[in-house]
């Protein structure tokens, strides 16, 4: 048997291509692929509300996200939120009662159930804005902003086969993070995961602020992306079912109050 010299090994070695490592995916580059007319992702979200560690409020939304020409997203979501709370806020039952759902489609914002159930005309179902209707998904990082991922991945501090963390300012995340209601200055801590084509299958946010009646305003999201590459249609509500914002009777005032919030007790209480 002949023996192999140190040197033709060490040639063969420099022949032989080396596996590609899990860590050398591209996760900007991979989600661009998946932005593509036709096609969507199911995001499941979670948001966690807190004071000083004492649970406030808990959002729970799974959206259709469907993609479209110009970078365009459509949605439909359904909502639920809980709170301990709620026995004491009796005006806010019907909202924590039944589901919110928000669809945004041809530039157009549909909304039914929650705080609608019961104030809508007879026959009426879904209320058409186009203004800005929220969504407490709207109270997350917006993963499709142009330049999110990009933004979050620049400030990693710790980058794994298949995740990836770190801190970043609001001032540095696109768009309106947090519903646009978090300081340009507070910090958020974010981590990612990604599946083996480097496609996001999870993003974790956790941030605090100093509120104004001296409380520890902590708020944490879990998101959770299935389905990238999905054929996605959203449709808006048939016709008959809809009743445009400005025709609803002027007394209800559904569309012109402010969004729906939980004072914090006061402290000692």
């Amino acid at each position: 048997m002949r023996r192999i010299t140190t040197g033709l090994v060490v040639s063969l070695l420099l022949l032989t291509p080396l596996p590609v490592r899990a860590d050398a995916l591209d996760p900007v580059k991979a989600l661009r692929a998946q932005i593509v007319p036709g096609r969507g992702v199911t995001v499941s979200a979670v948001t966690r509300m807190s004071a000083d560690g004492k649970h406030l409020l808990t959002s729970r939304t799974t959206r259709v996200a469907g993609f479209r020409k110009g970078g365009l997203v459509e949605t439909d979501d359904i909502s639920t939120l809980s709170s301990p709370l709620s026995s004491e806020l009796p005006e806010l039952d019907s909202s924590f009662l039944f589901p919110e759902l928000l669809i945004k489609v041809d530039g157009a914002y549909y909304t039914s159930g929650g705080e609608l159930i019961g104030k809508l005309p007879l026959g009426k179902q879904w209320v058409r804005s186009r203004w800005f209707e929220s969504s407490p998904m709207d109270g997350t990082v917006d993963l499709f902003e142009p330049g999110t991922l990009r933004a979050l991945l620049a400030t990693a501090s710790s980058v794994g086969p298949r995740t990836a963390k770190g801190t970043i300012r609001a001032s540095k995340i696109p768009g309106q993070p947090l519903g646009g209601g978090l300081g340009r200055e507070e910090k958020v801590a974010w981590a990612l995961w990604f599946d083996a084509e480097g496609r996001v299958i999870r993003l974790t946010t956790t941030t605090s602020q100093q509120t104004n009646d001296n409380y520890e305003l902590g708020i944490r999201s879990d998101l959770r992306f299935t389905g990238w590459g999905t054929k996605v249609t959203i449709e808006p509500p048939p016709e008959d079912l809809v009743i445009d914002a400005e025709d609803l009777p002027e007394e209800e005032g559904l569309f012109w109050e402010p969004p729906v919030t939980i004072e914090t007790p006061p402290k000692g209480k």
